[in-house]
């Protein structure tokens, strides 16, 4: 007789019998059931009955179609226990990076709620990994356990700051025995309720801990929206007739529209008399009431004639102190005209339409970046805010840039990079979220803290990525009123969107001739797209870029890149960070999700990024190699240039010596120069005739730009007569380091300093400046990856028509197209050629703005700032 049956009792199955069974595979269910029963236990048999029952529900035809289905849903454990399949493309390796960083971006986001909250209890990156190897559902249920407690953690922190804020308020009553609080504290209050409110409790906690202040500062948050104007059907001059009491029938309007400021009646009073007739003294008159108003009040302001319309300039409409990274120059462009006209230039500009809103048919004829700033706009600037007080002068700018911020371009108002010399100081401390919370808020763009968070994961806060991305998300000519994770993702999804995210970003970090650094970039990437963390070497680098596709090699054996160079640029433009150990340097990325945003889902996209300009590198140094007589023949060229030039001023010296001679003076400090341009010319002659001299000329080596252009500047000094002042300003507090050849940067800029020489040696009072400083790239701000050569004089300066072929090579090879003030541009020539074999640039600028004449500049990636 068998033992009755106990339903309670657990009933299972063996795990060996499961693992020996060959079908199982038509059972996923049942695969994952195995792979989250914890090690050493056997199967529930009524949980392994349900999953072959769901089998049965829903058959599979084939091992690869259970598989998939497993990806899917993120059973990387179950998946490898699949009969019969052997991932043949890679699948479970691709399904685990994607899982990695979308789990990633997430964990990304709660990290930076958990900071803002204080909050402990996080998850590490490494502890996600090993769960979303295992399997992405518990990953994903960590994070919505952590998301929880985040949750009612933020709930806590807003009733304590509250809490704060009604004792904050009630002490104040209590020291004035009033109910009623000052207006500067009010604003306080209303500020910060502003920010509890739209949940940004950080903002929030800072203007608490500062106190009652009478312009407290923070995000878009703590400026509260205008109210909006309710007549916008009624024509301008109507309503302009109410401002002199015929507004009788319009109670509202006296008290909540009429000025409440001398400068918001006088702005009126300006606009009244503008709508009669735009003229110069009234256009003037407006931007000077409007200047006023906004707290501008010294400003000039010239006005040109544009047509039958004025152009004219506000100096108070952009707010440095409040949105330290905002674009928009200090004097923004005005135009002024009557109704048929429309200004024809590109912005940043605003354009004051004398209607009380402007109609389609002018917002249609508005071009690129100039924002249409209506008649309704100003009267809204003029008159109390949504409390009925007089509104802060600091809140009108950026009311202003509200009402025209969706006429901008996007560009206007990030800008493509960092501002080189940030224009003004940051008047408080802030976070990078709230600068994307500004630049969305002023583009009439609405955004969520959470998409906020995401962008700046994906972008891992790199400015210039940053950038590029709210370009690529917010398209000037259909920028749509929200931007949301949907947005975002439908962004990262497109493969042209992505491909001209890449390349905007290259082209800012990396000079444009700069092929070296951009083709190291792609192999890092390469590199690191599994794991972002991977700690990399140069022998890393340089395996992938051998690999990655037959390039040609130089006749003894060389890949087209000096690769430690290349990753110092990389370096410095803030991609990579450099980590020095005992035996070499180790370089490991910045930031996971700029990694998967640059890399893409398609490796193919890198590889063939990389192909390109590997082959492109290699044609120029195939082409340098293989016409090796050429470039050599080429360098003795400019050495023949530059002994012409030595020759020149020693003749000049002989001149001023006879001249010195006749008059008595001292010859010895003259003879001595003289006798130093011999001894250059000796050399430059010599050099001509040594083959081996020449080849060593084209070596690349680490030059200190400090010291060569030191030389540089005592070289023209020597060869100038004493009354021309020839200075070097190096701007930049270490040295700076290029790779390059020295000699032949000493021709370059040498050749540009003989012109410079040339122009000013007549004059009284002549005087040649060099500058060598760095420009701002790096993802945060501080590092800098490109030196700036600028060469200045004050002499007659380059004409205009001149300056397009000097800023294009392609001209010179045929002769210049407008002939040269002076001598052939064989000079130009040479150096522009020396420059982008460095991988630099040359450009002639159309003047300098201090000394009044020519000015040259010279860009080249950094390899190192520090000890060479």
């Amino acid at each position: 007789m068998s033992e009755p049956h106990d339903p309670s009792a657990t009933q299972s199955v063996p795990r060996g019998l499961i693992a020996r069974w060959s079908e199982r595979w038509r059972y996923p269910a049942l695969l994952t059931l195995d792979a989250t029963t914890p090690e050493g236990s056997e199967l529930d048999a009524v949980a392994a009955a349900d999953a072959i029952a769901r089998g049965l529900a829903h058959p599979v035809v084939t091992p690869d179609q259970t598989a998939r289905s497993l990806l899917e849903a993120g059973e990387f454990t179950a998946v490898r226990g699949v009969p019969n399949w052997s991932d043949p493309d890679g699948a479970t390796v691709s399904a685990i990076a994607e899982a990695k960083a979308r789990l990633g971006r997430r964990l990304d986001q709660l990290g930076r709620r958990a900071a803002r909250v204080g909050h402990n209890g996080a998850l590490t990156s490494k502890e996600l990994e090993k769960l979303v190897e295992r399997r992405a559902p518990d990953a994903e249920a960590e994070l919505d356990r952590w998301r929880t407690e985040l949750d009612t953690a933020e709930r806590q922190w807003r009733d304590d700051l509250a809490d704060r804020l009604n004792v904050a308020m009630e002490d104040n009553w209590e020291r004035t025995d009033s109910e009623s609080s000052d207006p500067a504290r009010e604003g306080w209050r209303r500020a910060v309720q502003n920010c509890l409110d739209h949940g940004e409790l950080a903002a929030a906690e800072r203007l608490l801990t500062a106190g009652p202040s009478p312009d407290p500062a923070g995000g878009p948050s703590t400026v509260p929206s205008r109210r909006a104007w309710p007549w916008a059907d009624s024509p301008l001059g109507e309503i302009l007739t109410w401002y002199d009491g015929s507004a009788a029938t319009r109670p509202e309007f006296d008290t909540r529209w009429r000025p409440r400021t001398e400068s918001g009646t006088a702005l009126v009073r300006a606009l009244h008399e503008l709508f009669h007739g735009p003229s110069e003294e009234w256009v003037r008159s407006f931007a000077k009431a409007l200047d006023t108003h906004l707290g501008a009040d010294a400003a000039r302001h010239p006005v040109k004639a544009k047509g039958r319309g004025f152009e004219t300039r506000l100096s108070g409409v952009a707010d440095y102190q409040r949105i330290p990274q905002l674009a928009l120059p200090r004097s923004l462009r005005l135009y002024v005209g009557p109704d048929s006209w429309a200004p024809t230039e590109p912005g940043p500009a605003a354009w004051l339409v004398l209607q009380t809103q402007a109609s389609a048919e002018q917002l249609a004829q508005r071009p690129p970046g100039v924002a249409v700033l209506d008649a309704r706009t100003v009267l809204q600037l003029a008159a109390s805010d949504a409390q009925d007080d007089a509104t802060r002068r600091s809140h009108r700018a950026v009311h202003l840039l509200r009402a025209i911020g969706r006429g901008l371009r996007v560009v206007d108002v990030v800008g493509q990079e960092p501002p080189d010399d940030p224009q003004g100081p940051t008047a408080h401390p802030h976070e990078e979220r709230e600068d994307v919370a500004w630049w969305l808020d002023l583009l009439g763009v609405g955004y969520s803290e959470t998409m906020v968070d995401a962008l700046l994961y994906d972008t891992s806060g790199h400015p210039l990525a940053l950038r590029a991305a709210l370009a690529g998300l917010l398209p000037d000519d259909n920028r749509p009123a929200e931007l949301t994770l949907v947005t975002l993702d439908e962004w990262r999804a497109d493969a042209v969107a992505q491909t001209a995210f890449r390349d905007a970003v290259v082209a800012a970090a990396f000079l444009g001739t700069d092929r070296e650094a951009a083709a190291v970039l792609w192999a890092v990437l390469l590199l690191v797209r599994d794991d972002p963390n991977t700690q990399l070497s140069v022998d890393d680098v340089e395996l992938v870029v051998e690999s990655a596709a037959e390039v040609p090699r130089s006749e003894d054996g060389r890949l087209p890149v000096e690769f430690e160079a290349a990753l110092s640029r990389v370096v410095a433009a803030g991609f990579l960070n450099e980590e020095q150990e005992a035996d070499a340097r180790r370089y490991r990325w910045h930031g996971p999700g700029l990694a998967a945003l640059l890399g893409g889902p398609d490796p193919f996209v890198l590889e063939a990024r990389l192909a390109k300009d590997l082959w492109d590198l290699a044609d120029r140094q195939v082409r340098s190699d293989r016409n090796a007589e050429l470039e050599l023949l080429a360098v003795r060229d400019s050495y023949g240039h530059k002994l012409t030039n030595d020759l020149t001023g020693m003749a000049g010296q002989v001149e001023r010596l006879v001249r010195a001679g006749r008059d008595g003076e001292d010859l010895s400090e003259q003879l001595r120069g003289l006798q130093q341009s011999l001894a250059s010319a000796r050399e430059t002659e010599r050099r001509t005739r040594d083959r081996t001299a020449l080849l060593k000329d084209l070596r690349p080596e680490a030059i200190d730009l400090g010291i060569e252009l030191k030389r540089c500047r005592n070289g023209v000094f020597n060869d100038a007569p004493a009354h021309v002042e020839v200075d070097l300003d190096v701007e930049a507090d270490d040295r700076v380091v290029v790779w390059g050849s020295g000699p032949q940067l000493r021709i370059a800029v040498g050749n540009l300093l003989d012109n410079a020489l040339r122009e000013v040696q007549d004059r009284p009072d002549g005087r040649i400046r060099i500058t060598l400083g760095l420009v701002r790239r790096g993802a945060d701000g501080a590092m800098k990856s490109v030196a700036r050569i600028d060469i200045e004089d004050n002499g007659a300066g380059i004409p205009a028509e001149y300056l397009p072929g000097l800023n294009n090579r392609a001209d010179w090879s045929a002769g210049p197209v407008v002939p040269h003030p002076r001598g052939s541009g064989r000079g130009v020539q040479d150096t522009r050629g020396f420059i982008e074999r460095h991988n630099g640039t040359l450009e002639f600028l159309p003047g300098s703005e201090e000394l009044g004449g020519a000015h040259a500049r010279i860009e080249l990636p950094v390899s190192a700032v520090g000890t060479p």
